[in-house]
């Protein structure tokens, strides 16, 4: 029986690729094909301008000055490197709005890839996720024709809206089946149980 995971997160959120990582450990458990994984849009930072803001003050501000900024960097690398993600936040110069990258997810062949491209560029690369010609380079199978004109969006509106709905205020957020959820970047274990307990309740 396959079981959908839907999975809300955003691009500029650590904690998100570190649950990326965690949730492809957990799939290595399962039967393949037997879980379809959904990803959904969610922005921590709308407040941002679609150009984007210089990263060090924005960030700065927001979390209360450069020595909170790097005890956070810092700690949030640490454990990513656990997970087998080498971190680089020190690249980081823009804070981009992550709305052109989500609507770029939901128009790729393969949004699975186009996720882990996106993280991999803001999180180890340091590259302005929400510049247009970056992200098509990032996922080559883009028509920028279509995200030129904005297709996508409405997609992008609709997962922002059901996560209002379901109540969601922190990401990554997993929800099997439609039915269980849990947030945050759990282990592989949890997730698993997750999946159990999505199964049990969709065949029941």
């Amino acid at each position: 029986m396959t079981v959908t995971l839907d999975v809300w997160s955003d691009m500029v959120c650590p904690w998100c690729f570190i649950g990326k990582r965690r949730l492809a450990a957990a799939l290595e458990q399962e039967e393949p094909g037997s879980v379809e994984v959904r990803w959904h849009a969610f922005q921590l930072q709308p407040d941002i301008p679609l150009e984007g803001a210089d990263a060090e003050p924005y960030f700065n501000a927001k979390f209360g000055g450069p020595e909170r900024v790097a005890e956070m960097h810092q700690r949030v690398t640490d454990i990513a490197a656990a997970d087998g993600l080498e971190f680089h936040m020190e690249r980081q110069k823009r804070a981009p709005n992550t709305l052109l990258a989500h609507r770029a997810v939901k128009l790729a062949a393969d949004p699975a890839a186009a996720v882990e491209a996106l993280f991999t560029a803001h999180f180890v690369d340091g590259e302005d996720i929400g510049d247009r010609d970056t992200i098509l380079r990032l996922v080559p199978d883009l028509d920028p024709a279509a995200l030129d004109r904005g297709d996508g969006a409405e997609a992008v509106a609709e997962d922002l809206r059901m996560a209002g709905e379901i109540g969601i205020n922190g990401v990554p957020f997993f929800v099997g089946a439609m039915r269980v959820a849990v947030s945050g970047a759990q282990d592989p274990e949890v997730l698993r149980q997750l999946l159990a307990e999505a199964r049990e309740r969709a065949a029941a």
